[in-house]
């Protein structure tokens, strides 16, 4: 009986591990048009990570053992750090240029870091 539970329990992840366009297409254009509108920063930071963490699962990095992998970890950070200043409200224009402006780019964290000191 475990053997065959197994055998279904396979099939089951290779049914439902597959990437579903449509669910990543809905998914890429909620990212494409999240803004913060009325939010405040922590309200609309979650917003965009979670759009971020379910992208992520739908669209994973494959597992890389050659050295290439930091620089695109690196690029995907980078995308996701010039993504979240995009739908800022013009209040945050100031804050969005000085972050861009910086060499090398902050973390995700140190963005967020500054837009909640900013907006306080």
């Amino acid at each position: 009986m475990l053997n065959l539970l197994g055998k279904y329990g396979l099939n089951l992840r290779k049914g439902f591990g597959q990437v579903n366009g449509a669910k990543l297409y809905q998914v890429q254009k909620e990212m494409s048009n999240v803004s913060q509108g009325t939010n405040d920063i922590a309200t609309y930071f979650t917003k965009v990570k979670s759009l971020w963490d379910e992208l992520d699962d739908l669209d994973e990095i494959p597992l890389c053992t050659c050295n290439s992998i930091a620089k695109l970890l690196k690029r995907e950070q980078n995308k996701k750090l010039l993504q979240f200043p995009m739908g800022l409200n013009d209040d945050y224009n100031s804050v969005r240029g000085n972050i861009l402006m910086m060499n090398p780019l902050p973390s995700i964290g140190q963005v967020y870091s500054m837009l909640i000191q900013g907006e306080k």
